[in-house]
C-alpha cells in the first residue's frame, strides 16, 4: 500500500486466520501491488476520464439504508434504567483503554448476540491488521497513527462488524466506570502482578473481591505470560464486572456515571457469550504480535454478532481506494464512509500525478453494481462507472477526486 499523500512510486479462547506479516506488510502484498498496477494501467484510460452522469434518483433510493445506518451510528447509545429494567437495543460498542503512552492496551467489543443473548469479544492489542493508507500495523499502535476514528474503522474492516460507538478511557476513567460495581468478584487462574511506580502489589490466584482500582489495574496489567495469557485474566474480570452489573442498583448507578457504557450493561443482563479473537502468535522482535485466522473469524462473528454484520448478509465487496488529490487523510476519510457501508478495504494507493477532478466509484462485474451504488451513496459525491475489463484483485475501486471536499 502506498503511503497516502506521497507521490506514488462461550468462555473459550478461540483462535482466528489470515493476516501474514512481512516487514510490516502482507507477505504477498508486492505481488498484489504489481498485479493491481498492471491492471490499473490497462484501465486508467477508461476510469480516469471525465465522467458521464449517472441516474441520481436510483442512487438516492439505494442509499437510504446507508443514511439510516449513519443516523443510527451517530446517536449515542443509551439504556434507560428505571425500576431495575435495562432498555433493549444498544448497538455494538468498542471499549478501549489507552496507556499513558497513547497505545491501546485493552480492546473489548460488546453488543447484541444471537437470539436473546449478547456477545463480548476480547481482542489482543498486538493483533496485526490492515490500516487504510498505513499498511499492516498492530491494533495497539493505531491510536497513535491517525485520527480518532481510525481504530474504529480498522476494527470494523477487520471484523466485518458494525461498531456503532467507541468509548475510550484512561486509568482514572476506567476506575470511575467500575466503581459502582465494586467490590468485584474475580476468580483468577494465576496471580497477577499489578505493581506500579511506587506501589508493589500482587493479586493472588483464586477467588478475590477486588476494589475498582485493583480490578482496573488487573484488566490493564502487563503479564509476563503475554497477551494471550492476559486475556484469560481479562475474561475473569469482565465476568465478575458483568455479574455485578446484573444487580439493578449497580446497573443504574453505573449508567449514571457512564451512560455511554449502556451496551455493556445490556450485555450483562442477557446470557453473555465471552470469547477472544482467534489468533495465531507470530515471532516479532518488537514484542508479541498475532495474525487473525480469517475463516475462523468469519464463523465467529456470524454466530456472535449476527445482527451487526456489515455488507449484505455479511458479504462485503473488496474495495480499493486511490487518492487522486494528494491531500493527506483522504484515504482514511473515505474508508470511514466505505467500511460502515459494507465495503472491505483491501488496497489503497495514489493515482499517478494526482490531479483527479471527479470522484468515481468503479465496479467490474454486474453483480457488484448494487454494492458500488451503496458505496457511492455513502460517499455523497462522485459518479458510478463500470470498467470495461474485470480484474480479480478487487471488486470496486474508489478514485477520489477534488469534488469531495468534506472527506
Amino acid at each position: 500500500m502506498a503511503v497516502e499523500g506521497m507521490d506514488p512510486a462461550p468462555l473459550a479462547t478461540e483462535p482466528i486466520d489470515g493476516v501474514t506479516a512481512d516487514s510490516g506488510r502482507v507477505s504477498n502484498h508486492s505481488t498484489r501491488r504489481e498485479r493491481r498496477h498492471r491492471a490499473e494501467r490497462k484501465r486508467r484510460i477508461v476510469i480516469v476520464v471525465p465522467t458521464i452522469a449517472v441516474a441520481v434518483i436510483a442512487v438516492f433510493f439505494v442509499g437510504q439504508a446507508v443514511r439510516n445506518s449513519d443516523a443510527r451510528r451517530s446517536a449515542a447509545p443509551a439504556a434507560k434504567v428505571e425500576t431495575g429494567q435495562v432498555a433493549s437495543g444498544p448497538d455494538t460498542l468498542l471499549l478501549e483503554h489507552r496507556a499513558p503512552n497513547g497505545r491501546a492496551d485493552l480492546l473489548i467489543v460488546v453488543g447484541p448476540g444471537a437470539g436473546a443473548g449478547s456477545s463480548v469479544l476480547l481482542v489482543p492489542p498486538g493483533t496485526l491488521s490492515d490500516v487504510p493508507s498505513l499498511g499492516i500495523q498492530a491494533l495497539a499502535d493505531v491510536p497513535t497513527l491517525g485520527e480518532a476514528g481510525l481504530l474504529n474503522t480498522t476494527l470494523e474492516n477487520l471484523l466485518g462488524v458494525d461498531i456503532a460507538s467507541t468509548v475510550t478511557v484512561d486509568d482514572a476513567a476506567l476506575v470511575a466506570a467500575m466503581q459502582p460495581a465494586a467490590p468485584i468478584p474475580v476468580d483468577l487462574r494465576h496471580e497477577v502482578d499489578i505493581t506500579t511506580p511506587g506501589a508493589e502489589a500482587i493479586i493472588p490466584a483464586g477467588r478475590q473481591s477486588l476494589s475498582a482500582g485493583d480490578a482496573a489495574r488487573v484488566l490493564t496489567a502487563q503479564e509476563s505470560g503475554g497477551e494471550i495469557e492476559h486475556l484469560v485474566t481479562v475474561q475473569a474480570v469482565m465476568e465478575g464486572w458483568m455479574a455485578r452489573l446484573r444487580n439493578r442498583t449497580v446497573a443504574k448507578a453505573s449508567l449514571t456515571v457512564r451512560p455511554d457504557l449502556a451496551a455493556l450493561v445490556h450485555a450483562a443482563n442477557k446470557p453473555a457469550r465471552v470469547g477472544s479473537l482467534p489468533v495465531d502468535s507470530l515471532a516479532a522482535p518488537s514484542g508479541q504480535q498475532f495474525q487473525v485466522r480469517t475463516d475462523a473469524l468469519n464463523q465467529y462473528v456470524h454466530s456472535a454478532f449476527p445482527d451487526a454484520l456489515l455488507g449484505v448478509g455479511g458479504k462485503r465487496p473488496r474495495v480499493e481506494i486511490l487518492n487522486g488529490t494528494g491531500a493527506v487523510g483522504v484515504t482514511q476519510g473515505v474508508a470511514q464512509r466505505v467500511v460502515p457501508a459494507g465495503g472491505r478495504v483491501t488496497l489503497t494507493g495514489n493515482v499517478p500525478g494526482f490531479g483527479v477532478a471527479d470522484t468515481q466509484v468503479v465496479y467490474y462485474r454486474d453483480d457488484e453494481k448494487s454494492a458500488a451504488q451503496r458505496l457511492l451513496s455513502a460517499l455523497g459525491c462522485g459518479s458510478l462507472r463500470k470498467a470495461t475489463r474485470p480484474i480479480n484483485v478487487v471488486d470496486v475501486t474508489v478514485i477520489v477526486g477534488a469534488d469531495c471536499p468534506k472527506i
